[in-house]
């Protein structure tokens, strides 16, 4: 019985306590209030202090403010800074004491909150990534954040931390062994170790698949359509300026200011695109897929096997002439509001791979996409990342799609293999997505009124938010009823008749052991032997393709 309670009465426990035992839960770093908040305390004493500016210039003219003297003025000022250091120190102490987070059997915890107090909780089998963050001033003191990404949109997501680097490591290690089944909570074996003694938790090997280099990235970043018409754009708007300063004297600046937000605009979506993609990393794991970037804010991120819901590679038209390659993914409850709090650029929270060659973009593939469910995939891969018209059971837009598609007609198709629906896409920046057609949460067909003159529909997949939508548009009115009712038969066999995947089993096989010299280990693999630039063909990918080698969407478990 609790102190204080009545004799016989039960003890008073918070709505928030419960569905946890209290020796479970955890506390964060004592300077996790602070690197939190400091932001927010800073703008809060800018604040203040621009809004009393006037009143306090006013004070010192005051005869009591000279009767007092400068030093006791400034004495006084100190002193008031010391007052507001202290209350924010006393609320980052409460903050602190009501903050804890707890690792269960089945789900993580996390509660906060000082006179309005909150308990959250992520299931383990909801969980869709795991994503370490140190922002700059955590850095500093080698602190970071667990982000804990779950299927349920982005309100259902939330961060644990501060914490040290070793504890988010072990942190993270804990979370995805007990969502794969593991216990680490087990006694160890020994029998010479104490029975209580809590078994190590197993960290995952990773290894590196492909890095982004920096030269790449910022070549990526200048060749890229959009960010070169902004630049032009900005510099356009420069120009102009001091033209029309250089004719109409400097009073015409004060009507060009609101042009400044423009070029702010600009520069910071390069920044942010920059930072966030800085020094990127893909590495793979039994735990999942591993990512690191950041410059000024570094990320790792986990994204466990089978979270993934659709993948995107996109080709902008400048990057044709390098060969390069964009990929994002689409998940669950991915890019929340606490990712773009901390720094990170809304688009780097999805990307797979920043900017890479053909053989990067194929592995990028590979890694999410267990099967393509075509005899051919090489020839897939082909029609789907460069092809046009049909071939490789892709279906082109009609010519009464002509006057709607004029320039896009040629490359705009859609396939439906035994695994996935492709959708061919764009003229000037080239799309290509998969889907697995067991992640569809349902199936639409829509017309507008142009289409319907011309007997032809679109045909979507519904699937979880993300950057891109699988939308198969402009087809033809009777392939588009055929193409829902086969999407519908597809998506219902797969889902009864998918076994959980052994993920890491089908990229162990793929991978390697890691050589000792720099020089790509041998194999017996037939297609080891492809010509350097090639693709994933028979099973693994050509020497010198990437900083690893790896199996190809060719060997990826298609006989089942």
């Amino acid at each position: 019985m609790r102190a204080g309670d009545r004799e016989g009465a039960p003890a008073k426990i918070r709505a928030v306590d419960e569905g946890v035992p209290a020796d479970l839960w955890r506390r964060v770093h004592p300077l996790s209030p602070v690197i939190s908040a400091w932001k927010a305390l800073l703008a809060l004493l800018a604040f203040i202090t621009y809004q009393n500016l006037d009143q306090v210039r006013g004070l010192l003219d005051t005869d009591l403010a000279h009767s007092f003297g400068l030093r006791a003025i400034l004495l006084g000022a100190f002193g008031g800074v010391i007052v507001f250091v202290l209350i924010a120190g006393l609320y980052s102490w409460l903050a602190w004491q009501r903050t804890s987070y707890a690792v269960t059997a089945t789900a993580v915890w996390f509660r906060s909150g000082i006179l309005a107090r909150s308990q959250r909780h992520a299931r383990l089998d909801r969980i869709q990534t795991l994503d370490i963050h140190h922002p700059l001033l955590g850095r500093i003191f080698g602190l970071g954040r667990l982000t804990i990404e779950v299927a349920g949109g982005s309100d259902s997501n939330f961060a644990i931390g501060f914490l040290k680097t070793a504890e988010l490591e072990e942190l993270r290690a804990e979370v995805l062994a007990r969502a794969a089944g593991l216990d680490p909570d087990a006694p160890r074996e020994d029998a010479s170790a104490v029975a209580s003694e809590r078994a190590p938790i197993p960290v995952a090997p990773e290894r590196v698949v492909y890095t982004v280099p920096v030269g790449r990235l910022l070549a990526s970043l200048v060749m890229s359509m959009g960010i070169l018409a902004s630049v032009l754009l900005a510099l356009g708007v420069v120009i102009g300026a001091i033209a029309l300063t250089a004719i109409f004297g400097p009073g015409v600046l004060s009507s060009l200011f609101s042009l400044v937000f423009i070029i702010g605009g600009v520069a910071s979506y390069l920044w942010g695109r920059f930072a966030g993609e800085f020094n990127f990393t893909a590495a793979v794991s039994p735990d999942g897929i591993r990512i690191r970037s950041g410059l000024t804010s570094t990320r790792a991120q986990t994204i466990p096997p089978g979270r993934v819901h659709a993948v995107t590679v996109i080709q902008p038209l400048l990057w044709r002439i390098k060969g390069w390659y964009r990929v994002t993914i689409t998940q669950a409850g991915v890019g929340s509001p606490i990712g773009r709090e901390e720094g990170a650029h809304p688009q780097s929270l999805s990307v797979l791979l920043p900017v890479g060659g053909r053989a990067d973009a194929e592995y990028a593939l590979w890694l999410v996409v267990r099967d393509l469910g075509v005899d051919d995939p090489q020839a897939f891969i082909e029609a789907l990342l460069d092809g046009t018209g049909e071939g490789q059971g892709f279906v082109p837009v009609p010519e009464s799609a002509g006057i709607l598609d004029p320039l896009a007609r040629a490359r705009r198709a859609h396939a439906l293999s035994r695994t996935c629906l492709a959708v061919r896409d764009g003229w000037m920046t080239r799309t290509s997505l998969l889907v697995p057609v067991e992640r569809a949460q349902s199936l639409s067909v829509s017309q507008g009124p142009l289409e319907r003159r011309r007997g032809l529909a679109d045909v979507e997949v519904e699937i979880v938010p993300g950057e891109h939508r699988p939308i198969a548009r402009h087809v033809d009115a009777v392939i588009a009823r055929r193409l829902l009712a086969d999407l519908r038969v597809a998506s219902r066999v797969r889902r009864s008749a998918e076994p959980p995947e052994k993920w890491m089993l089908r990229v162990s096989r793929a991978l390697p052991d890691e050589p000792e010299s720099p020089q790509p280990p041998a194999t017996d693999d037939p297609g080891a032997d492809a010509p350097d630039g090639g693709a994933l063909i028979g099973g693994a990918l050509p020497p010198g393709a990437g900083t690893a080698q790896a199996g190809g969407i060719a060997g990826q478990d298609s006989a089942r």
